[in-house]
């Protein structure tokens, strides 16, 4: 019997008129690559046949769905070449020029289609005019009339007798040319057609495949070669495949370069589904043959002198990765080791509930992900390299614990996996992120994403200057087609858009393995060499320690420790514990009571924290985890005098040195009958004499220009906000907020010395969050009532209007800040009597400035970095 699908399927026939199952012993399906839909499937599932035949000229099919049944012949098409069974197919590409439009290029087109059409050789050649929508078959038929070429136009829009009609125009000759919609493809044959005006381009092989199939067949009565007229404009299809887009390189026949492809293809995936039937078997839902994960990987380096190895490069799976076992929330549903046993694999699954459906488990659906941790062993003078891929980073650590290696792996060199990247064939670049090395808290960026074709070419000194190069992504050119690559050097993370087979995942994580420890030079050269890269930390800096900041990502998250949250913790140096060149000693602290040491540790070269004694317990929800072990995650950000930064396992090199101070606003004062040793009214009072710097400093501030509403308050003490804050509302309202931080000189003479600017630009730095912060108004109201130390005193200013905006005064109808924030404008101010502007800018217009000078201005560039982005800057000095 032969039959269509839709008169023997079980799908169309009602369940007590359904054919009987033993009908037929044997099946035989042509074009075979439609069995994995449900009506072609529902034949092999129902029919108890002893033997089914598939057969197929284009095994692979579009959204990747597999044939079932086994692999047992094929015919190559290189031999059907060879045997006469294929027809030559010429191509004749327009090189398009620059900013041609698509009509012109439509134009072009088809005059080069008429002129083939003219030609002795192909007066009996139809015509096939591939269009993408029913608007463009109909727009590209006028261009050929008006041209003197009929066109019909078909499309499956059209009734069944129209199409009928013109089928039977087209291969009696009356119709010599035809623009189609996807149509005339599969299973039409036509053996006049010889003229292929490919104005729209399919996208994917097997597409292209079937068309050309229809040009390729040979009749003695229509000797002619056949011929491809397109444009060779692949820049504008960036999706078509590799195979695609290199046919369109290419002048040579089409009908000997598709079968190489196809062929190719074919041998490809005999490969993969052999290397997939030598893993441990599967579940029954679980094709191994089919699993394509996506190229990526975070990268862990491990030092041969560490001797160590995972254990599955024996072929040994830990007791905790096996099947069955828990996985952060997740169930193992399947592990195994890959046949060279340089790779461990794991499929987990876990069930996932909507949030808006918490609680009934009617809409459980269970969620699967793949995780690979892949073994690549350095040569001589080289580490070893474990690559990870894993969506989840709280996996990636579990899985390290599990192989044993959390002790011995250290992060990848961000130079190396800035060079792995480099190596690539760049096309352009789409993305650069550009890190602030002196990152800050809440409402502080820290990070900057430029985005845009070719945005590498865009970027200004003002765009990178004093950042550090973050994330990069680019469009690479390869063997294996063109595809996104990204990297995240600082963190060791490299990833491709490309899903591939398992076999060919190998052949990923060896060749970027092969760039980690040989980077060659591409044709596009380094990526952005101006602009700072991080380097792995070798050892520390032999600079001070300038200042210690909580990562950003800590702040504002609810992470609390026994002693309250944990960004108002103070981090620093810890001078009671030798510091080394591998060693850097930490302590936290209160800031209301500095003199108490909440904990101590230290930081390793390998960008891991230790307790130096008790650990402290910090918590974010049902988490806990110790301090140590938070901080190892999510490192803080460490700043030295010299200008270099520290961030975990990353170094970032001081700036070029410059004698040029940072474009602050600077205000020299005469502070006459002022004692500038003396900070506060009592120091002053005690000493008798002359006013204090915060009396003085009230005198500036209260001079300053008012606006329509005023408030000068006074909070010094430990755990101030600031020594001074002047708030100011105008009508809309615009809110200004300005922190002024005041330290008393060391001496009775202003001169330049660092210790007079260090403590108060640290505070300075620390402060800045407090701009962005929308808490600021609950916190104000606070202090103004005594609720939160220190108290704050208002020097100038409505003290009951200033806490109905802070929301203290239940009864006010206007404003309240502490409700709805407003944006603030900001300034941070230091006031610092004993530094003489005159002299630090006379020794530093000296060929060669003293110690103090180089180092005030770096206190003072540090200052402008971390602040001028979210705030005005003003030092008043003498």
């Amino acid at each position: 019997m032969v039959s269509l699908p839709h008169s023997i399927s079980p799908t169309y026939y009602p369940n007590d008129a359904l054919p009987p199952r033993e009908l037929f012993d044997l099946l035989i399906f042509d074009e075979a690559h439609h069995v994995p839909s449900r009506s072609w499937k529902a034949i092999l599932d129902y029919f108890a046949y002893d033997h089914a035949l598939l057969l197929t000229a284009t095994p692979s099919r579009r959204d990747g769905q597999r044939l079932p049944g086994e692999h047992i012949y094929h015919y190559p098409l290189r031999q059907a070449l060879r045997d006469g069974l294929y027809n030559q197919v010429r191509p004749r590409f327009l090189d398009l020029k620059a900013h041609e439009t698509q009509d012109i290029v439509d134009q072009r087109l088809a005059e080069q289609v008429v002129q083939i059409a003219s030609e002795d050789s192909h007066q009996t050649s139809t015509i096939l005019i591939r269009a993408m929508t029913v608007e463009r078959a109909e727009t590209l038929a006028a261009i050929y009339r008006q041209r003197g070429l009929s066109v019909s136009v078909l499309h499956s829009a059209l009734s069944a007798r129209t199409r009928d009609l013109l089928s039977r125009r087209i291969r009696s000759g009356e119709c010599r040319a035809v623009a189609v919609v996807n149509m005339l493809g599969e299973g039409f044959d036509l053996p006049s057609l010889r003229i292929l005006a490919y104005h729209d381009k399919h996208r994917s092989l097997p597409a292209t495949i079937q068309l050309i199939g229809r040009l390729v067949r040979v009749d003695e009565r229509f000797p002619q070669s056949s011929v491809v007229v397109a444009a060779r404009n692949t820049e504008a299809y960036p999706q078509l495949q590799r195979a695609v887009r290199e046919l369109y390189a290419e002048d040579a026949d089409w009908a000997e370069a598709l079968p190489q492809f196809i062929d190719d293809e074919i041998t490809k995936a005999k490969a993969n589904r052999e290397y997939a039937q030598e893993f441990a078997v599967p579940p029954p839902d679980l094709s191994v043959e089919f699993l394509t994960p996506l190229c990526r990987a975070i990268v862990l380096e491990v030092d041969p002198a560490r001797k160590y190895q995972p254990p599955f490069i024996a072929g040994v799976i830990p007791e905790r990765l096996r099947v069955g076992q828990r996985l952060r929330g997740q169930t193992i549903f399947y592990s195994s080791v890959n046949p060279t046993k340089t790779t461990l694999m794991l499929v987990t699954t876990a069930v996932d509930r909507p949030r808006w459906h918490a609680r009934d488990p009617g809409l459980d659906t269970s969620t699967f992900e793949l995780h690979l941790i892949t073994w690549r062993a350095g040569k001589p003078g080289q580490p070893h390299l474990m690559l990870i891929n894993s969506p989840d980073r709280a996996v990636v650590r579990e899985l390290m614990t599990a192989v044993g290696a959390t002790d011995v792996v250290r992060p990848a060199d961000p130079r190396r996996m800035q060079g792995a990247f480099d190596a690539l064939e760049r096309r352009s670049v789409s993305s650069v992120g550009v890190r602030n090395t002196y990152q800050g808290g809440r409402g502080v960026p820290t990070y900057a994403m430029f985005a845009g074709s070719g945005v590498d070419r865009g970027l200004r000194d003002a765009d990178t200057g004093r950042r550090a190069l973050g994330h990069t992504l680019a469009q690479i050119s390869s063997p294996s087609g063109i595809y996104s690559a990204g990297v995240s050097a600082a963190n060791g993370k490299y990833w491709e858009t490309r899903y591939v087979s398992l076999n060919e995942y190998e052949d990923f994580a060896t060749d970027l393995a092969s760039r980690y420890w040989h980077p060659s030079q591409s044709g596009a050269g380094p990526l952005l060499p101006h602009v700072t890269r991080g380097s792995r930390l070798e050892w520390f800096p032999n600079a001070d320690l300038l200042l210690i900041e909580i990562n950003p990502k800590l702040i504002g998250q609810g992470w609390t420790t026994p002693y309250g949250p944990l960004e108002d913790l103070d981090l620093g140096a810890d001078l009671t514990y030798p510091r080394t060149d591998q060693i850097l000693p930490i302590r936290a602290v209160r800031p209301t009571d500095p003199q108490t040491v909440l904990w101590r540790g230290y930081q390793d070269h390998d960008g891991r924290f230790h307790a130096n004694g008790a650990d402290v317990t910090v918590q974010l929800a049902s988490t806990s985890i110790s301090l140590h072990e938070l901080l190892t995650s999510r490192p803080p950000n460490i700043y030295f005098i010299d200008g270099s930064a520290v961030h975990g396992s990353t170094f970032y090199q001081a700036r070029e040195p410059s004698n040029d101070l940072p474009p602050l606003e600077y205000v020299t004062w005469s502070w006459a009958n002022v004692d500038i040793t003396s900070e506060t009214r009592d120091t002053a009072k005690n000493k008798n004499v002359g006013r204090s710097v915060h009396e003085e400093l009230e005198n500036y501030l209260t001079a300053q220009p008012k606006r329509t509403q005023r408030w000068i308050l006074c909070n010094d003490g430990k755990g101030e906000i600031a020594d001074y804050l002047v708030i100011e509302v105008d009508p809309g309202p615009r809110v200004t907020v300005s922190l002024w931080h005041a330290k008393a000189a060391s001496k009775n003479l202003p001169a330049v010395r660092v210790n007079d600017l260090q403590v108060v630009t640290q505070q300075a730095i620390k402060s800045r969050r407090y701009i962005t912060d929308t808490a600021l108004w609950t916190r104000v109201g606070a202090r103004l009532l005594g609720d939160e130390p220190p108290k704050m005193i208002v020097v100038e200013g409505d003290p009951e209007s200033l806490l109905a905006l802070c929301g203290r005064r239940h009864d006010h109808a206007g404003p309240n800040f502490a409700k709805n924030a407003p944006v603030v404008q900001g300034r941070i101010g230091i006031v610092q009597p004993g530094l003489m502007m005159s002299k630090l800018r006379a020794e530093l217009r000296t060929p060669k400035p003293n110690i103090p000078a180089r180092q005030i201005r770096e206190f003072l560039t540090v200052l402008h970095d971390a602040t001028s982005s979210i705030c005005d800057i003003t030092l008043l000095t003498s």
